[in-house]
């Protein structure tokens, strides 16, 4: 009865602390709340069926229900940006789609070749360092440059 109580505990702390997430774009916050609590209880009753020992701390109890709940979390994240690229300028172009096409617009052809092959075309910035003859750390800043230019446009 102990460890139940302590269980219920680490899952209640746990939560408090998901609650500040912002939930992935594809989940309600209700939604997201109720899978998350799913998870933190799954994690925590994991550690105490293992060990079927009262002496379990509550801490341990809690990191177990974290560390259930952040591997969720960052599965929901890595699945949203990759049906996502561009969730950022989605945002914007929920407003105003227009707006974004003349952004993208605006662009040089550089820069929208590369926006393309990296998120239209799914090639990855390795593939594109090899092909351009330049490091994979060149390719990266070259599309956060072409992000945050894109972001300034939007705003």
């Amino acid at each position: 009865m102990l460890l139940e109580k302590r269980c219920q505990a680490a899952v209640r702390c746990c939560l408090r602390r998901v609650a500040m997430w912002k939930p992935p774009p594809n989940w309600s916050h209700p939604q997201w709340m109720e899978e998350m609590n799913a998870e933190a209880e799954a994690g925590a009753w994991s550690v105490c069926q293992e060990e079927g020992d009262d002496e379990i701390s509550f801490w341990c109890i809690y990191q177990h229900a974290l560390n259930a709940c952040l591997q969720r979390y960052r599965q929901e994240w890595r699945y949203a940006w990759h049906c996502s690229p561009f969730l950022e300028v989605r945002e914007y172009a929920e407003a105003d789609g227009a707006d974004l096409r003349a952004a993208l617009d605006s662009l040089s052809e550089e820069e929208r070749q590369l926006l393309r092959q990296l998120f239209w075309e799914r090639c990855t910035e390795t593939e594109l360092a090899q092909q351009q003859g330049v490091s994979v750390q060149a390719v990266s800043k070259r599309k956060q440059a072409v992000l945050k230019k894109l972001r300034r446009m939007m705003r």
